[in-house]
């Protein structure tokens, strides 16, 4: 748990129910309620210091496992 990330996201605002609650565009796959209080939200912001977060798409949660799709192999290596 200590190295577990401590956010998920960034996730679109679907709707706002209320003033301190929104409702979130979350992964298919996950099984939670995606109705959240605004205290557990922070903003998305990039910084020019780290340059543009999230630069590859998130995975497909196919049976609960992360999957990719490989568009090339640059090299190999048998031993």
């Amino acid at each position: 748990m200590k190295l577990a990330p401590r956010w998920y996201g960034p996730f679109r605002v679907a709707t706002e129910v209320s003033d301190i609650a929104y409702c979130l565009e979350l992964l298919s796959g996950w099984k939670i309620h995606n109705v959240f209080h605004a205290s557990l939200l922070t903003p998305y912001n990039e910084t020019q210091k780290h340059g543009p977060n999230f630069l590859e798409p998130p995975p497909d949660l196919i049976n609960g496992e992360e999957e990719w799709e490989v568009k090339q192999i640059i090299g190999h290596w048998t031993s």
